[in-house]
């Protein structure tokens, strides 16, 4: 995985991205290109200077942080503020924080994901992914064939690690909000939610209509286990209303399944980051 806070060192060339550049002239970066490391914080500090502690400062001897070096700190929810680094300590971070403001860089559609956790560290890559790609809720489940019997601790534990997952991969790709994870949950008790969007889909290979781009502002899709559902998870997925489509003619790993059936999903989002960024 990636170390969070990924950077992009100063150089005296304007940056090719107009977001970036919108960064560069917000921290005071003048003609130079300098792409501001960014944190998971919660709550937000306000706007004056500020001591961090924690992850924070340990990341930022990482990656051999200066005082003056732009940071951005957000909360996961909306926010993010926007400063610089006064002095860094072993333990603690002075920061001075400029700004807070609405974040910018999120998808406009908003991608749930119902799928059996994948074995070992393909689950880490998923979260990782997903979180980049920009699905919005992962929402784990036990089907008929998927792995099941975890104790509570083991549950909990591997919880922990998967919202650690999500919040570096949102450091790194400038997401505003942070995915929501879901408790593992049945089949029957997912079907049963009232709150689920309107357009759903359910992955499957022998269907005849291919999944193309969402068409609405929220829209669920579930990716079966290996070896696919079994008949009767189908027909009660599709006895609620989910549509089945397919993601092309080969046979995919659930991660590989998932993150492709979002990526389509997500292909309508037309650049939002980078008008954001000339507003």
């Amino acid at each position: 995985m990636a170390e969070p806070g990924l950077s992009i060192v100063s150089t005296a060339v304007p940056p090719p991205n107009p977001r970036h550049r919108s960064l560069a002239s917000e921290v005071g970066c003048g003609s130079f290109w300098i792409v501001a490391r960014r944190y998971y914080v919660d709550p937000l500090p306000a706007p004056g200077r500020t001591s961090l502690e924690g992850d924070v400062p340990h990341h930022l001897r990482v990656v051999r942080s200066r005082p003056g070096d732009p940071i951005v700190l957000f909360d996961g929810r909306g926010s993010e503020a926007l400063g610089s680094l006064v002095e860094l300590g072993r333990k603690s971070a002075t920061i001075d924080v400029e700004s807070v403001r609405e974040a910018r860089f999120e998808p406009v559609t908003r991608v749930e994901l119902a799928f059996p956790t994948p074995k070992g560290n393909r689950a880490d890559w998923l979260f990782e992914h997903g979180t980049e790609l920009g699905i919005s809720r992962f929402r784990p489940l036990r089907t008929r064939r998927s792995r099941t019997g975890r104790d509570n601790t083991a549950q909990t534990r591997r919880s922990e690690r998967q919202e650690r997952i999500l919040r570096a991969a949102a450091e790194q790709c400038d997401r505003g909000v942070l995915p929501t994870l879901d408790a593992e949950c049945d089949l029957e008790h997912l079907v049963a939610d009232r709150d689920l969007p309107a357009e759903r889909y359910i992955a499957d290979l022998v269907a005849t209509q291919a999944l193309g781009t969402a068409s609405s502002r929220r829209v669920l899709l579930v990716v079966g286990p290996e070896g696919g559902f079994e008949r009767e998870e189908v027909e009660l997925l599709d006895a609620h209303g989910f549509s089945p489509v397919q993601l092309g003619s080969l046979t995919l790993r659930v991660e590989t399944a998932a993150l492709v059936g979002c990526a389509r999903l997500l292909a309508g989002e037309n650049g939002r980051s980078a008008s954001s960024a000339n507003e």
